[in-house]
């Protein structure tokens, strides 16, 4: 299938995650965020996204699953993606934006069927980290493994990735080197007031073990149990697999008044919790799974917020030159919390949310990451009109 490269920029946008299933990720977000990234820099996109009733292009149908759920979930990971590839190829697009699900054969085969049938068509890679085989499960894990030179086949048969994750190539596909970002049109910037009778501190996240929330309670007794502390409150926002463990151990502290579990909150009840705290935790555990380079969506949200953070992993966006950025040693050690309050007095003035908002306008939305990301595709197209 021999097409021409189109002179202006139309692109495809392919997130394979069902939304029915999936209402409180926040990868959801962040694949709106990326498409009005793509908008607000100029750039027509067409975005496929998935639920459990089938494959859409906005409000075309273009695939049907089954009802069943078993039948639903081969489809989704089998036959699905060469009736999508056979839809893709009827359009045309001078570039496709693709998130990653776990790699699989048909997956790889898409791939290739897109190089094939788009040769002078850019083709991006998405993961949400790289490499993220330590985040999955057993059987999962598995999977990957065996897999891997499908992996390999899939990277030959793209232009680039982004990986979120600082690597300078995947496999000798460029990476485009950008963190995440953030849409914050809708996210509301906090304003708790001064620090004077209280601290308060917040966590929003689906609490997995790289969050490591631990190692800040563990902190806790040390520095509550000083002459004249300042009294702390710590709102945990959010329910996973380590939520039991958490409550167990604020039990066993004695922590039960100064930390507060809220489970799943969205909408108003979270701009409430959000708009009487003074500091973010970010996560202090991306150690455990190999993370050297942070580019977390929450420290994305936190910054909207207007709030200054803690966190252990680097994240390029928040370097520890901005003030109101404190990074704690990485290992499994208890937070010192009179670090962390020394931090949050001498950052807190007034204005300073806003001046943190700003921030985030400039270095974290997506509009500001898409913009970044529009370079290499003009420059690739460029090149494959050369050699045409």
């Amino acid at each position: 299938m021999n097409q021409q490269p189109r002179k202006a920029g139309k692109g495809l946008l392919i997130f394979p995650l069902l939304k029915d299933l999936s209402k409180a990720d926040g990868i959801l977000v962040k694949n709106e965020g990326i498409r009005r990234g793509f908008i607000a820099n100029g750039i027509d996109v067409d975005t496929l996204e998935f639920n459990t009733g089938g494959v859409f292009n906005g409000d075309e149908k273009i695939y049907s699953f089954s009802p069943g759920r078993y039948a639903r979930i081969f489809q989704y990971n089998v036959t699905a993606w060469k009736n999508i590839l056979a839809y893709i190829t009827r359009k045309q697009y001078d570039f496709i934006w693709f998130r990653i699900p776990i790699l699989t054969p048909p997956i790889a085969w898409f791939v290739k069927g897109l190089k094939k049938a788009y040769p002078h068509c850019t083709i991006l890679l998405e993961y949400g980290a790289y490499p993220y085989v330590n985040e999955l499960g057993r059987f999962k894990r598995t999977l990957f493994h065996l897999n891997r030179g499908y992996e390999k086949m899939t990277h030959r048969n793209a232009d680039y990735v982004i990986t979120y994750s600082g690597q300078q190539s995947v496999d000798n596909l460029p990476n485009i080197p950008i963190n995440n970002g953030i849409d914050l049109d809708n996210i509301p910037v906090a304003d708790p007031g001064p620090i004077d009778r209280q601290l308060n501190f917040i966590s929003v996240s689906s609490l997995k073990k790289w969050h490591a929330y631990e190692r800040f309670i563990a902190g806790l007794p040390a520095y509550l149990s000083k002459p004249g502390h300042l009294p702390i409150h710590f709102d945990i926002v959010g329910n996973g697999p380590e939520f039991d463990k958490l409550v167990q151990l604020v039990d066993e502290l004695k922590l039960k008044e100064q930390i507060t579990f809220h489970k799943f909150k969205t909408g108003a009840e979270l701009d409430a919790i959000y708009a009487r705290n003074h500091v973010a935790i970010g996560t202090l555990g991306f150690h455990r799974i190999g993370i050297t380079n942070s580019s977390s969506l929450k420290n994305r949200e936190y910054f909207a917020r207007g709030l200054p953070i803690v966190l252990s992993t680097p994240d390029l966006d928040m370097p520890p030159s901005l003030p109101y950025v404190l990074y704690v040693p990485e290992g499994e050690e208890p937070v010192d919390i009179a670090a962390v309050v020394a931090f949050a007095q001498r950052a807190y003035r007034p204005g300073l949310n806003r001046e943190i908002r700003a921030y985030a306008d400039a270095h974290v939305s997506w509009t500001s990451k898409i913009a970044e990301v529009l370079p290499y595709l003009t420059q690739r197209q460029a090149a494959a009109t050369a050699a045409s």
